[in-house]
This record gives structure tokens, C-alpha cells and sequence, in this order.
């Protein structure tokens, strides 16, 4: 069981999948119960959305993109995902914190934290702010996934 947790939380931070991908898979293959597989996703989403929102407000993102750009195949990866943000980030401009919350809860590829994280940084939003208005969007993200997979597991393959 503790194992299952662990493993639910480590997942939940990974940048492409997140809780969209954890919840699911902590409920129809570690057979954790839904709760939980909601709680410990949301946690470990939000963990990884405080580290890099105070990290990348520390660091900076033009030195981050500096760092990456240096490295072949990542510096190529990491400009493109920053590009969509860029793009995306217009968007959420004009409608604040309350833009970011409302990208994140889509649950869609490419509309997770880690991508709402460099769209706040981009557009300098407060790291406390980002951080809320990011961990509330989780919740309403991690709600819908958890509703299909618990009413509708066929719609996510299981």
C-alpha cells in the first residue's frame, strides 16, 4: 500500500502525464481507492508545481532557457514547449490568476502545471498566486479524471 503511494505521488509530478495520468492508473492498476487516488495525485502535483514556481522565480527563465538551449535534442524540446506557451499565454493574459486556474483544469494534453508553471513565469505572475491559482485548476483537473475513471473506465481504456 505504501508503495502504491509513493508511486502515485512520484508519477503525478512527471511533466507529460501528471494527475491525468496517475489518477487512472492508481485506481485501475494499483487498485487504489478513488480518494486516494485523487489526494496522493493532487499532492504530488502540487509539490512539483511549489518547487518549480519558486525555483523558476529564483532562477530565472531566461538563464533556464540559456541552460537547456546549450543541450542538442533538449534545447529543441524545451524551445518548442516554450513557444506553445508563449502562444497559450496570451490567452491566459488577459484573464489573470484566474486564467491560469481555469487552463489548468482542462484536462487535456499540454494543459497540466508544468506548462501553466512556465506560462506564469513567462508572463511574471507571483509565485504564491501562480501557485494557488495552479493547485485549484489541479483540483478541478484531478476531479473529472477521477469521475471518468470511476463512472466511465472504458472511456480511458481500462
Amino acid at each position: 500500500m505504501i508503495d502504491d503511494i509513493f508511486y502515485t505521488i512520484f508519477m503525478s509530478m512527471f511533466p507529460v502525464g501528471e494527475l491525468r495520468t496517475s489518477i487512472p492508473i492508481a485506481i485501475h492498476m494499483l487498485d487504489l481507492d478513488w480518494r486516494d487516488a485523487f489526494f496522493y495525485s493532487l499532492i504530488g502535483n502540487s509539490l512539483i508545481t511549489l518547487l518549480l514556481v519558486y525555483l523558476i522565480d529564483f532562477l530565472k527563465i531566461e538563464r533556464i532557457k540559456y541552460f537547456f538551449t546549450k543541450i542538442p535534442m533538449v534545447g529543441t524540446i524545451f524551445l518548442k514547449w516554450e513557444n506553445s506557451s508563449v502562444r497559450k499565454s496570451k490567452k491566459i493574459e488577459r484573464w489573470g490568476y484566474l486564467g491560469l486556474m481555469l487552463f489548468v483544469s482542462i484536462p487535456l494534453p499540454i494543459t497540466g502545471a508544468w506548462t501553466a508553471v512556465l506560462i506564469a513565469a513567462i508572463l511574471e505572475f507571483k509565485p504564491l498566486k501562480s501557485f494557488i491559482s495552479i493547485t485549484f485548476g489541479l483540483m478541478i483537473s484531478g476531479s473529472i479524471i477521477t469521475y471518468i475513471s470511476v463512472y466511465f473506465p472504458t472511456f480511458l481504456g481500462y
